[in-house]
């Protein structure tokens, strides 16, 4: 799964519909950016190829394997990942999915900390959102990624300092 995933996408040939026009506006946003946290739903609609983001999931993993935006991804959303495939039973996807996770270059897979779960509190107390979330934005601000890439609508109202949430849904 890993780098053969990472191909050019389909975004160019939209022409100028109104997704075609959004989903340039995502690749922008990229552009814009040198590091980005990846919640751990990106990582998911990816690996599962789920419409209608395949195509804004591939954008972003292809823009990081070339080295053109750099990923920070959490061990929790390692813990997130896994939980399906292990409940089904499912060993070679648990194996496909840590191959894609060791094998995706310009990607730094970060644990937790005790600064990372301080700032995961003040996020958390701030925003009222759910520890695992607060962890994850936590881990890229630590990281000084400059967006965090998610599909949580809660999360994207967010306004933290430091940080540009963006949501697939945005560009759809």
């Amino acid at each position: 799964m890993g780098q053969e995933s990472a191909g050019s996408g389909a975004l160019s040939g939209k022409g100028t519909s109104v997704v075609g026009i959004r989903q340039t506006k995502f690749l922008s946003e990229l552009k814009r950016l040198t590091k980005i946290g990846l919640d751990s739903s990106i990582l998911i609609y990816h690996l599962e190829n789920v419409e209608p983001y395949a195509d804004l999931t591939e954008a972003a993993i292809a823009s990081i394997a070339r080295g053109l935006l750099k990923a920070v991804v959490s061990t929790i959303s390692v813990t997130e990942l896994l939980i399906q495939p292990f409940a089904e039973g499912r060993e070679d996807q648990v194996m496909a999915f840590e191959r894609f996770l060791f094998s995706l270059p310009n990607t730094s897979l970060i644990p937790p900390n005790y600064f990372i779960a301080k700032e995961a509190a003040r996020l958390r107390a701030r925003y009222m959102i759910r520890t695992p979330d607060a962890l994850l934005i936590a881990t890229a601000l630590s990281e000084k990624a400059e967006g965090f890439l998610t599909n949580d609508a809660r999360l994207a109202r967010l306004k933290p300092e430091g940080i540009c949430i963006l949501a697939l849904d945005d560009y759809l």
